[in-house]
């Protein structure tokens, strides 16, 4: 027998044995299902014997069967008596204000929260054979007849199509009945065009602007108790990304469009995650989208990059139920094991090994930094001292952790950043080697904040010996966006004035500033006198009249009634001398605050260390004799929520 042959049949040998192990694997999946349902496992064996004449959905009810423990139910009867008192509240407040509807939702919360016990019961002890059954049918009808979903093979038709919720909690309910005929208009009328008619991108756009058009989408937290009823939560008239994200996915399943809930648990550059829906498009190509937002095809948070991101599935990761099975406190985003890792769908990614401190057989995380801590995004085995992570995104710090039995989260190495090349850049303080810092911001610029900052620039700073500033003299014209805080030092030579303004000629910029310091020459001190300047604020909102140039709040600002030539300064009441002029333009609050009291901490040694307090008596922080090579952070001990981790370079803050 040749060499080949031998490979050949070595090979056949190996794959049925594969094969055949696979097999028993989830036989016995199957048979701790039937186990954990109790008194509901004829249920179950009912579902298995309906379909034992026909394979393919046969493998469709093991599949679900085999996958259901893990999954679960509300079992609080009373859990319904607090929709429904939301479903009659939403009837009789329709013609209300978000706000309204929001508080009074609420309330209700409140006071169901002392009887809703929200206790938990497993789906393989509670589900039907009935409903089971329906939901098979529906679902192999919508793969094998319905016109959008042809093209899934069995593996993505049973994620994808089959599932009997979307999400764990969800009432078992016909969801997918009454889905299907609240939000499919015009879905019908693909059929008349033969590139659409099967067309799995048409019909989602289709349903999404029928979900946005119906829904009106406001993006706002609540405290209420979640709502999991679709039905119900399809009425709320707000909600956040995972709300609406879940909403779409349901409609869609309902109509059988292929769709998926995507999520990252943490970006690495601000705080909070976020949820979407990708569809999985007839060439085979996932298309991210927001549910009753973006459509599939339009950008989706196209430039925030990110360090994971996962797939909500039915089927269980054994990778998660090993940790689970393992560990003792598990992070909350594995605290499930229905999601798979997708990131390489989204960004360029590269796997990275790390020596690390923690106990061999522990599991070790890597983490971002969420604005005030460290959170777990990716989990991995120590084996010999190593930890090896897979598919990280690039361009971002990380943290190795690891949690003890107690829940305390310890440092098992030092923060790296993983460059655009795929290196590992360790950010390791050099305490010999020191530099002094010039802060004037705990916060990156985001994209909101730009219009604001444009607002200043040609901005001038006049003076005059008249209320009306003929023949007004320029002593500082602002040449740069005001991303921070900035300082127009005033020359000996320009004497003294009575009357100082900041005047602005540009089109479409209303004067926008947040805030002005005048500082006299004699004592360096700050000095006030009597507001002066163009009267009112645009559309009348005296929320943004000339005084708040002067409240000492960064988040107040002037937007003056007009578009241009509005001013805003001050009658010293006598001519004053001034040294310079501190100013800050219309923005996040982010700059540093004068008057505010500020720490900044370095990363050494497995935690946090402070190099110091200080009030800002400027629009700058200086901060001496600080070790080179950091990971820095800025916190803003007065007020504030808003805080990024940096590193410090050629002069300037860089933001992770």
């Amino acid at each position: 027998m040749s060499i080949n042959n031998k490979i050949r049949i070595s090979c056949y040998i190996i794959a049925v044995i594969l094969l055949l192990y696979g097999c028993q694997n989830q036989d016995a999946r199957i048979e701790r299902a039937l186990s954990l349902a109790k008194s509901n496992r004829p249920e179950l064996e009912k579902v298995l014997e309906h379909y034992q004449h026909d394979s393919l959905k046969l493998e469709a009810a093991k599949f679900l069967i085999r996958n259901m423990p893990g999954h679960y139910s509300l079992a609080d009867s009373s859990i319904n008596k607090y929709y429904d008192e939301i479903d009659s509240t939403l009837h009789a407040m329709k013609n209300h204000n978000v706000d309204e509807i929001k508080y009074s939702l609420e309330k209700i919360s409140d006071r169901f929260c002392t009887i809703i016990k929200n206790e938990t019961v497993p789906d393989v002890e509670i589900i039907t054979s009935k409903y089971l059954i329906a939901n098979i049918d529906t679902a192999f009808a919508q793969w094998q007849e319905g016109p959008w979903g042809k093209h899934l093979n069995f593996e993505q038709f049973c994620e994808c199509l089959l599932p009997y919720k979307t999400e764990d909690l969800q009432s078992l309910d016909n969801w997918k009945e009454y889905l299907k005929t609240t939000y499919n208009q015009k879905l019908e009328n693909l059929k008349y065009c033969d590139l659409y008619k099967n067309s799995a991108l048409r019909a989602a756009i289709q349903v999404n602007s029928n979900l946005k058009n119906n829904l009106h989408p406001v993006i706002v937290p609540s405290r209420m108790t979640p709502v999991y009823r679709m039905s119900t939560r399809v009425k709320l008239p707000f909600g956040m990304c995972d709300d609406y994200t879940e909403i779409a996915t349901a409609v869609f399943r309902s109509n059988g469009i292929p769709v998926f809930s995507d999520f990252t648990p943490q970006w690495p550059f601000r705080s909070m995650g976020h949820t979407w829906n990708v569809l999985l498009n007839n060439n085979g190509k996932n298309l991210s989208f927001g549910g009753a937002d973006t459509n599939p095809g339009d950008p989706h948070k196209m430039d925030e990059h990110m360090a994971k991101a996962f797939r909500r599935t039915y089927a269980a990761n054994s990778e998660l139920e090993e940790l689970q099975a393992t560990e003792k406190y598990i992070p909350y985003t594995f605290s499930t094991p229905f999601i798979k890792d997708v990131t390489p769908e989204y960004t360029d990614c590269v796997d990275v090994e790390l020596e690390v401190k923690g106990k061999n057989g522990k599991f070790a995380y890597l983490s971002v930094f969420n604005n005030h801590t460290w959170t777990p995004i990716d989990f991995t085995r120590i084996k010999h001292g190593k930890a090896h992570f897979k598919n990280m995104g690039k361009n971002i710090v990380y943290l190795p952790v690891y949690y003890e039995e107690n829940e305390w989260q310890l440092a098992i190495a030092d923060p790296f950043v993983l460059t655009y090349k795929g290196e590992v850049e360790k950010l390791i303080p050099d305490t010999l080697k020191r530099q002094t810092l010039v802060l004037h911001r705990k916060y990156p610029v985001f994209p909101h904040l730009n219009e604001g900052a444009e607002r200043v620039y040609n901005g001038e700073f006049q003076v005059a010996d008249n209320p009306d500033f003929k023949n007004a003299k320029i002593v500082h014209k602002i040449k740069q966006w005001g991303t921070i805080g900035m300082e127009a030092n005033i020359p000996d030579s320009c004497g003294k004035y009575r009357y100082w303004r900041y005047y602005q000629p540009e089109e479409y910029c209303n004067c926008n500033i947040a805030e002005i310091y005048f500082v006299e020459r004699e004592n360096h001190s700050f000095i006030e006198g009597e507001i002066i300047g163009t009267d009112g604020a645009w559309n009348n909102n005296e929320n943004y009249n000339k005084t708040k140039v002067f409240d000492h709040n960064l988040l107040t600002s002037f937007d003056a009634p007009t578009s241009n030539g509005a001013w805003v300064g001050m009658d010293f009441g006598k001519p004053v001398d001034i040294e310079k002029i501190l100013f800050t333009a219309r923005g996040d609050g982010n700059t540093i605050d004068i008057g505010d009291t500020y720490e900044l901490f370095y990363w050494g040694n497995g935690h946090w260390n402070s190099l110091g307090k200080q009030k800002a008596n400027t629009v700058t922080l200086e901060y001496k004799n600080v070790p080179t090579g950091a990971l820095y952070w800025l916190r803003d001990l007065t007020k504030g929520e808003e805080e990024r981790i940096f590193t410090y370079e050629n002069g300037k803050q860089i933001w992770w």
